[in-house]
């Protein structure tokens, strides 16, 4: 079979630039073939010819398989846009040096929010002794902007219910006195 490369025919770099720029963002070839006129086949022989090599490419599954993780782990790091793999086709193909990038980027987004050590894998944003303390200490624990909010809703509650505020901060006070060792005193006074 004889190739011929007719004068009309060729295709400007900037033409190629973009055919590679619109396969990686995941368009079928047939698509391609459509905006550009040209067959199919076409099209993946361009590709083939002026495209970026895909010889180390690995999937997403391979890539997991590989480094000895959960698959959801590449794919979180894909989504939260730490890591851009290509999408030639419908899978997203991750380079050797992306490969090599992976353990490093998983270490540092599983690290502890608040002190910077490894998290546990079940836990979101936290360690176990974080996730504890801010637990206990969840006021201690919010923005600015969050405690005004908790305050205005307060103020907003206390100003709705009176009679319970004051039940409540009744059985505080007892409890407090108690804990002084005067509860005996308030117990058989009961003022309410």
């Amino acid at each position: 079979m004889q190739k011929t490369v007719e004068p009309n025919n060729r295709l400007s770099p900037a033409i190629v630039e973009l055919l590679i720029r619109e396969r990686s963002k995941g368009k079928s070839l047939r698509h391609l073939g459509r905006m550009f006129g040209k067959s199919h086949e076409k099209i993946r022989q361009l590709l083939a010819k002026y495209g970026p090599p895909q010889v180390g490419l690995l999937s997403e599954n391979k890539v997991a398989a590989k480094l000895g993780y959960p698959a959801r782990w590449p794919t979180k790091l894909r989504k939260q846009g730490i890591i851009k793999p290509i999408k030639p086709g419908s899978f997203w193909l991750y380079s050797e040096e992306q490969v090599r990038q992976i353990p490093a980027l998983i270490t540092e987004a599983r690290k502890c929010k608040q002190c910077g050590r490894p998290r546990p894998a079940g836990s979101v944003r936290f360690c176990r002794e974080c996730n504890q303390y801010r637990r206990k200490h969840k006021y201690e624990s919010l923005s600015p902007e969050a405690k005004a909010k908790h305050v205005k809703r307060c103020l907003a509650w206390l100003k709705a219910n009176p009679e319970r505020a004051k039940e409540i901060r009744f059985r505080a006070y007892r409890k407090y006195r108690a804990k002084q060792g005067r509860g005996a005193v308030i117990a058989a006074d009961d003022r309410r």
